[in-house]
């Protein structure tokens, strides 16, 4: 239940939902194992696994769900082995070379023919919803990813009225001020980590991993106009992140003495641990977005 990568989203209005009400919506769109010639298929399975018992899980105010994407596999390596095999033995049978809108239909048929001996690989996709300050906080690094989720709730509830919570902040220039002035919001301080990258169109970019970021070499590229992508970000001692301009926070750390605060619970009651470990975490994550929001200001006095 520990996000290590949030890609978030604000409601536009108030929202409130029943489990009851919720878990039939999510049932509408359950999990189910590819079949025939189905490439990959994309549901609801339960929130806590084979460790709960309903397809979302409630708690504090959140609802923690959980979607499942089965995916077939074919290595581009062997198919385009096949094809090229097949491509050697029409050129010398026929004696004619093989031109790319066929060889692209033996490629459609080669894979046809695979697809239903295909070995298949599946991953889970963690979300939650905190209805009373209306965040969605999917664990993705991908923005895509984040958004493929948003698009099987919304089919499921039939509506989600959400936007991207950092939309309508110009992130470079809160990142670039704070790290030219060493200075962050209440509560944050700057880590050892950023990228830099020139304001023309060359896109050069300056990496700094485990570096001290007040010393002079970073003071310079930032004097010389580089402007400031990712920064590394400290909040409260309790989480480290990064926070990148296009607004996901990526590489979340959580500290040993907030992890450890459910270190007691027996690992029979897993049910148990898992609700106490999704409270605590969610709880955290949603107090660092509102303390970072309150830090940005209002995107729309901006």
């Amino acid at each position: 239940m520990w996000f290590s990568n949030l890609i978030c989203y604000r409601f536009k209005q108030d929202v409130s939902y029943s489990q009851e009400d919720f878990d039939k919506a999510l049932e509408q769109d359950l999990f189910r194992s590819c079949t025939g010639q189905e490439l990959s298929t994309f549901g609801w399975t339960k929130a806590f696994g084979k460790h709960g018992q309903t397809l979302s899980h409630f708690s504090q105010d959140s609802i923690l769900v959980c979607a499942k994407r089965e995916e077939k596999v074919l290595p581009a390596a062997v198919i385009n082995e096949l094809v090229a095999e097949k491509v050697e033995q029409i050129e010398a049978e026929e004696n004619r070379p093989v031109k790319k809108k066929e060889k692209d239909e033996l490629k459609e048929n080669i894979l046809h023919t695979l697809l239903p001996q295909a070995f298949k690989k599946s991953s889970l996709q963690f979300a939650f919803i905190d209805q009373k300050n209306g965040w969605v906080v999917v664990n993705s690094a991908s923005f895509n990813k984040a958004e493929e989720l948003l698009a099987l709730l919304r089919k499921s509830l039939g509506t989600l009225p959400v936007v991207p919570a950092f939309a309508n902040y110009d992130l470079d220039v809160f990142l670039t001020d704070w790290l030219t002035n060493f200075s962050t919001p209440e509560g944050f301080s700057i880590g050892n980590d950023a990228e830099l990258e020139e304001a023309d169109d060359s896109g050069a970019q300056v990496k700094l991993k485990g570096h001290d970021l007040s010393c002079d070499e970073v003071k310079s590229h930032l004097e010389n106009g580089k402007r400031v992508t990712k920064l590394a970000l400290d909040w409260q001692e309790r989480v480290k992140f990064m926070l990148q301009n296009d607004g996901s926070i990526k590489r979340l750390s959580y500290s040993e003495t907030l992890k450890e605060e459910n270190a007691n619970i027996p690992k029979e009651d897993m049910a148990v641990k898992l609700d106490a470990d999704f409270i605590l975490a969610s709880e955290e994550i949603k107090q660092l977005l509102e303390e970072l929001t309150q830090g940005l200001g209002d995107a729309e006095d901006l």
